[in-house]
């Protein structure tokens, strides 16, 4: 019999069940809160209050209420972002459960874990495109997220919509535009944010202009921050080399060609300067140190059509081009290394409303993507083996439909995906070209209007990686000191191997998930909302990097040495079983808000039952709220607990437990001549905890002050 998910996760069930009663006594505090009437909240808070009804995209690529979608999806909207203040991902996902951003307190290597998938097994689009670079310990996000509108996050496999990589999920990020940021009867504005973080020493400047000429408008931005001195973990000790640099500019326009059709071109480019390590989430030393300068330019552009008089026709087509250059110059030796990658692509889908009466209803989404990912990499001016010159393509097909039953109180979805890839590399090791089919069915039941249950199979897939499959040449060498008796020196040289023989990683999934709403619960305007998820992945082809510090016997270098021992680092093809449960709760009122978001997970080899290095600690997050809305005053706290993660490979680092304490407070003018503005302080790892991430290494910061102002206009 397989494990439940609940196997090695008793720490977090016992943390779940200590914690919740002071979630539900905390609810019942908003009794003696008052009322109040929404339409006297500040904007950011009615947003918040509005959320049960929310409306998502991603999960099925069409607009479906979050509530009654068949799929465990999740929604980050723009004032979730300006509370959290963030320095870099880690600090927006934190109350998502399922979700970790893995990479350590240097934002440039930032990568998203979901479900105990990480890297390339998450899909991460902006505005529609994909985006699909990933060089080991150089991170995956390239927008700052004061330039974004919101994030929808699904959780479980989506290859099905999204083809390779939609292992874990699927992260959409969409991009400010101009209707973002115009306010009724409004046609122009400006905004400026200026915000500093104490830890690091660190600045922001961020200043754009928006405006609505009716066929056309337009938002551009720009936002530099810069990390002045080494940041400090909880014990006061600096986290060597993680200064940096950002700019991030973008210009957004907007096309209403009437008769419903729009068309939206994003152009970014995003410069980082920054003193890491060659490994940005380890441990920096003298000999690792690189001065690294990474550029991206981008270009996207989205249109759609809805004709007004046809409800066969709702066509959409995204389309992108994204170059991302890394420079990193090596300071002991002065080694320079460099990597080039290429990725353009379009996705074009229409949605058609079949049929539609309060019986059944049958909508059908239908398109077809192609990409193409293109790279290069040097070292002093010759080829590189560690960042190989290859190639990837890949072309597909799906269809999805959407059958709604009995007035909506039933949903079908089922849908199904084939692509074809091919993995092209350079010299003399061989193409591959492979297909796959990957299908999906989610159904959802809502006996009454408070209650939906869900269920769901899906596969997916997810082709090797160009470095994955192709890399060669020096990993890495650790010197081991001179042997005493003959004072020859001793270096370990691990060599990457090679493996053009991978299989994709392919996934069967199967989850359950059951919500709960209801309005109107102890004052006025007030919500409560439940939702727990139970899933398990079967991964066959898991790809599973195995490094070998020694793997044979020395050789020696005349005529006076070294002594080389070998050491090898392949990329092997294991299966693995994922498993987990995850909950989030809330209750949000006028004047008070509280939040509980968790998650265990449990990961495993099939064969050998050992652990698997990328299932990341169990996590709780805890949130509560208070709030003055006739003042335009909020603050509140952020509790995270975690707990261990010693279910790993043998050798592998362990994660220790950690608990954590966040305070913040804004407020935003209703009236006067500070109508406009929003003034926004956080107070950091309050008890200056010391801790890490896993399996990151290198520990995150302590203590630590944020402030920002940002005021806006329009006319």
């Amino acid at each position: 019999m397989s494990p439940t998910p609940f196997s090695r996760s008793s720490r977090s069930c016992r943390l779940f069940s200590t914690v919740s009663p002071v979630a539900v006594g905390l609810a019942f505090l908003a009794l003696g809160q008052g009322r109040a009437a929404a339409a006297d909240l500040p904007d950011s808070v009615a947003a918040d209050n509005a959320e049960i009804d929310e409306i998502v995209v991603t999960a099925t690529r069409t607009e479906r209420e979050r509530f009654k979608t068949p799929v465990a999806t999740s929604v980050i909207n723009r004032d979730m972002i300006d509370v959290a203040q963030p320095y870099g991902y880690q600090d927006i996902f934190e109350t998502i459960p399922g979700v970790e951003i893995q990479g350590g307190a240097r934002r440039i290597a930032e990568e998203p874990n979901v479900r105990g998938f990480s890297d390339e097994q998450v899909v991460i689009r902006i505005d529609g495109a994909r985006q699909n670079f990933d060089l080991g310990h150089r991170g995956r996000f390239f927008v700052d997220p004061d330039l974004l509108s919101g994030i929808e996050v699904v959780r479980g496999s989506a290859s099905a919509l999204y083809g390779s990589g939609a292992l874990g999920g699927v992260i959409s990020l969409e991009t400010r535009e101009a209707g973002d940021l115009l306010r009724p009867g409004e046609t122009y504005g400006a905004r400026v944010k200026l915000g500093y973080r104490q830890q690091g020493n660190e600045p922001l400047v961020s200043a754009g202009a928006f405006g609505d000429l009716g066929v056309v408008d337009v938002f551009v931005n720009g936002v530099y921050r810069q990390v002045f001195d080494d940041l400090e973990d909880g014990s006061g000790d600096p986290i060597i080399d993680s200064e940096d640099r950002i700019f991030n500019g973008i210009a957004v326009l907007g096309f209403d060609l009437g008769d419903q059709h729009r068309l939206k071109i994003v152009a970014d480019i995003l410069d980082n300067d920054g003193e890491n390590p060659t490994n940005a989430n380890s441990v920096s030393s003298d000999t690792t140190v690189v001065d690294r300068e990474t550029q991206e330019r981008g270009i996207r552009f989205n249109y759609r059509y809805g004709a007004p008089t046809l409800d066969l026709i709702d066509f959409n087509v995204a389309g992108y081009y994204q170059t991302i250059d890394l420079t990193e110059d090596r300071r002991f030796d002065g080694r320079v290394d460099t990597s080039d990658f290429e990725s353009f692509g379009i996705d074009a889908y229409n949605i058609s409303d079949v049929y539609d009466s309060d019986l059944v209803s049958l909508r059908l989404t239908y398109g077809v993507e192609a990409f193409k990912d293109q790279q290069s990499g040097e070292r002093d001016r010759q080829v590189r083996l560690q960042f190989p010159d290859a190639e990837r393509s890949f072309v597909a097909l799906y269809a999805q439909s959407e059958i709604d039953l009995f007035d909506g109180r039933v949903s079908i979805i089922p849908g199904l995906r084939w692509d074809n890839f091919s993995l092209t590399p350079a010299g003399d090791l061989p193409e591959i070209d492979r297909d796959r089919v990957t299908p999906r069915v989610s159904v959802g039941f809502s006996p009454i209007e408070q209650i939906y249950v869900w269920g769901g199979y899906s596969e997916a897939f997810r082709a090797p990686s160009l470095t994955q499959s192709f890399a060669d040449g020096v990993h890495f060498t650790v010197p081991l000191g001179r042997d005493p008796e003959t004072g020859i020196e001793q270096i370990v040289v691990n060599q990457f191997v090679p493996n053009a023989e991978l299989e994709p990683e392919e996934t069967r999934s199967y989850e359950i998930g059951i919500r709960a709403q209801q309005r109107e619960v102890l004052v006025a305007d007030d919500y409560i909302e439940a939702s727990f998820t139970a899933y398990r992945s079967d991964v066959d082809n898991y790809i599973d990097q195995r490094v070998t510090f020694i793997a044979g016997p020395p050789s020696f270098q005349p005529p006076a040495g070294p002594l080389i021992f070998p050491g090898t680092t392949s990329t092997v093809n294991v299966d693995a079983r994922i498993e987990g449960l995850e909950m989030d709760l809330r209750y949000d009122a006028p004047r008070f808000m509280v939040a509980l978001a968790g998650h265990a997970i449990d990961g495993d080899n099939r064969l050998t039952g050992a652990g698997i290095g990328s299932i990341p600690q169990n996590r709780l997050t805890i949130q509560a709220e208070g709030r003055l809305p006739n003042w335009g005053l909020r603050g509140g706290t952020r509790v995270t607990l975690a707990a261990a993660q010693d279910d790993v490979p043998e050798e592998n680092v362990i994660g220790e437990s950690y608990e954590t304490v966040d305070l913040y407070a804004s407020w935003t003018p209703r009236d006067g001549t500070l109508e406009g503005a929003t003034f926004t302080v956080g107070l950091d790892n309050i008890f200056d905890q010391t801790f890490s991430i896993f399996p990151t290494v290198i520990n995150q910061p302590g203590f630590g002050v944020r402030l920002t102002a940002s005021y806006r206009f329009g006319a």
